[in-house]
């Protein structure tokens, strides 16, 4: 009677299975170091960049102050500036959102390398005190996150610009959500049509949304309402944040 030479059902079982096991371990340990690298990309946007911000925004701030001098003492009303794209021109406060949005450097120019340094101004819109359409973005997350809190906004809060010149207080009116290539919010008239030639002092502002995202817009609308010189000191709801 001869010996059968193949093998045995359960150890063939048992040898596959095993080899199963080791391609789904294998597979596991690349998904769980795959998963740590993304949390630390994301940590890194969410901290570091916050970091790196902070210290940007400061440079920026001290070389505009510099620039700034000192106040005319003559003057009866701000001039309207002439900024050199990717420059800082101005510092905006947004006192509903607390430090967030206080003291942001304003620049000229939208593109990624520039709004690393604070918000951005398009250039084709209005400037501070200009007739028409003041038109600002900012970023919700990483780099400072300015807008971080936009949607917590409400009609009547005031968003402040400071330049070499004087002080310009615009006032919240409404609020929009809009998809990301919309952009009609950058007209001189934002909902009429783009030839329409304006008659106040507008400003836009807006974040991507919803936050982590980059699918929409939220956007907020406004009006100048008051503007004062650097020689008339700032406004009350910069001296009241100051403790003035």
């Amino acid at each position: 009677m001869s010996m059968s030479t193949h093998t045995p059902p359960q150890r063939e079982l048992a040898r596959r299975s095993g080899g199963g096991w080791r391609v789904a371990g294998v597979a596991g340990e690349l998904l769980v170091t795959a998963g740590v690298v993304i949390l630390l990309f994301v940590a890194w946007q969410l901290w570091w960049t916050d970091i790196l911000a902070s210290r940007n925004y400061d440079d920026v701030r001290a070389e505009l102050q510099s620039e700034w001098g000192v106040a005319d003492p003559n003057a009866t009303s701000p001039r309207v500036v002439d900024p050199k794209y990717g420059k800082a021109f101005g510092l905006i406060y947004v006192p509903a959102l607390g430090g967030r949005g206080w003291d942001i450097p304003v620049m000229q120019g939208t593109d990624p390398d520039t709004l690393v340094n604070g918000v951005g101004h398009h250039v084709n819109s209005a400037l501070p005190g200009e007739l028409g359409n003041m038109a600002i973005a900012g970023h919700r997350t990483t780099y400072g996150a300015p807008f971080a809190e936009i949607e917590s906004l409400r009609a009547g809060d005031q968003v402040i610009v400071a330049t070499k010149f004087g002080w310009y207080i615009y006032e919240l009116d409404r609020s929009t959500v809009i998809d990301f290539w919309e952009g009609w919010v950058l007209d001189p008239v934002p909902g009429k049509p783009r030839n329409t030639t304006p008659t106040e002092q507008m400003i836009t502002i807006y974040a991507c949304h919803p936050k982590y995202s980059a699918a929409q817009r939220f956007v907020w609308f406004g009006h100048l309402v008051d503007e004062y010189t650097r020689a008339q000191g700032a406004p009350p709801a910069i001296s009241a944040q100051r403790g003035q």
